[in-house]
C-alpha cells in the first residue's frame, strides 16, 4: 500500500484530505499545536517526526502547512517566513532521502490582482507578506526538487469546529440570521475541496509534475459567491451586505482579483473543474456522503 504524509493535518485542507485518503493509502498526518485523530490514519507531532523521520517513508508528501491570515502575516513577517518558507526545508530533505513525490499547496495571491484569470506563466508580483512568502516557498521547492507538483488555488469545503472555511462562515452566520458583509469588487475562482482532492489523486497516480492553477472555470465576486451559496442552502440573501474593498481601511493591501486560468490542468488530466456554482453544489454531495459529520467529530 502506498504511503502518504500530510503536513498541516489538523487544518482545513489537511483534515479533509486525510478523511478521503485514509481509506485507500497508509496515511500519516503531521500536527502542530492541536492533536486530532482521523479514522484510518496515524498522527504525529511535526517536531517529533522530523527528529525520527525514518519512522515513515512516504511515497507522497502533501504539504498543506501555511500561515494564511494575510493581516497576521503582515504584522508578523518573521513567523510568516518561518511557517511558509523555512518549513519547506524539512520536507524537501525527506523527499530527497526517500525519493518521495511532493505536492505543495500554494495560493492564488501571487499577482498584483490587476488582471483576471491569470495563467501559470503570468509575471508574478505579490503585494503583501503572505503572497511574498508563498512565492519564496515555490522557488525554494523548484530549486531543490526535480519534479514537484505546485498547486496554486483557493479552496472551500466543510470544516471542523475549530477551523472554518469561507463557505462555512457564510452558511453559519446566515443560518443564525446574522448579517455578513462581502466584497462586491474582489474576485476569485474558488474550487471545492472535493474536486481539489480528485485532482491531487490523479496527479499522483499519473506521476505528473509542474505548476498548476486549480480553480473553477469562471470568476466571481465574494458577494456573488455568497448569493450563490444562498441559492443552494435556501438562506436569506438580504442578510448579505455588499461593500467595496475600498471601505475596508484596516485591511492589509491584497489583490482585488485572484482569479486563475485552469486550462493547463483541464488539458493535462482531461478534468472538468466546473463553474463556481458546480463547486458550491459539491458541498451538498459532501454533506450527503457524511463528510461534514465526520469533520465535526474531530
Amino acid at each position: 500500500m502506498k504511503k502518504i504524509l500530510i503536513t498541516g493535518g489538523s487544518g482545513l485542507l489537511g483534515t479533509n484530505l486525510a478523511l478521503r485518503l485514509g481509506h485507500s493509502f497508509e496515511t500519516l498526518i503531521l500536527t502542530n499545536k492541536r492533536n486530532i485523530h482521523v479514522p484510518f490514519t496515524q498522527s504525529m507531532n511535526s517536531e517529533k517526526f522530523f527528529v525520527k523521520s525514518d519512522y515513515f517513508k512516504p511515497d507522497l508528501i502533501i504539504n498543506t502547512v501555511a500561515l494564511t491570515d494575510v493581516d497576521f502575516c503582515e504584522k508578523n513577517p518573521e513567523l510568516a517566513f518561518k511557517t511558509n518558507v523555512q518549513y519547506i526545508n524539512h520536507l524537501t530533505n525527506i523527499c530527497l532521502d526517500n525519493q518521495s513525490k511532493l505536492i505543495h499547496i500554494s495560493t492564488d495571491h501571487l499577482s498584483d490582482g490587476l488582471n483576471p484569470c491569470i495563467k501559470e506563466n503570468h509575471k508574478l508580483k505579490p503585494i503583501n507578506q503572505y503572497g511574498k512568502t508563498k512565492l519564496l516557498a515555490e522557488n525554494l521547492i523548484l530549486s531543490k526538487i526535480n519534479s514537484p507538483i505546485i498547486l496554486r488555488t483557493n479552496f472551500f469545503g466543510w470544516g471542523t469546529k475549530y477551523r472554518k472555511s469561507f463557505s462555512d462562515r457564510i452558511i453559519e452566520n446566515l443560518s443564525l440570521n446574522k448579517k455578513i458583509y462581502l466584497f462586491k469588487d474582489a474576485f476569485f475562482s474558488p474550487i471545492s475541496i472535493r474536486r481539489l482532492y480528485e485532482i491531487i489523486l490523479q496527479l499522483f497516480r499519473k506521476n505528473k509534475n509542474g505548476v498548476f492553477n486549480i480553480s473553477s472555470n469562471d470568476r466571481m465576486s465574494k458577494y456573488n459567491f455568497g448569493l450563490k451559496v444562498c441559492d443552494y442552502f435556501n438562506l436569506k440573501k438580504k442578510l448579505i451586505i455588499p461593500i467595496s474593498i475600498n471601505e475596508a481601511e484596516d485591511l492589509v493591501l491584497r489583490p482585488r482579483d485572484t482569479s486563475l486560468n485552469n486550462l493547463k490542468i483541464t488539458k493535462e488530466l482531461e478534468f472538468d473543474c466546473g463553474f463556481v456554482s458546480d463547486n458550491i453544489n459539491d458541498l451538498i454531495y459532501d454533506l450527503n456522503d457524511g463528510i461534514k459529520d465526520e469533520l465535526i467529530k474531530l
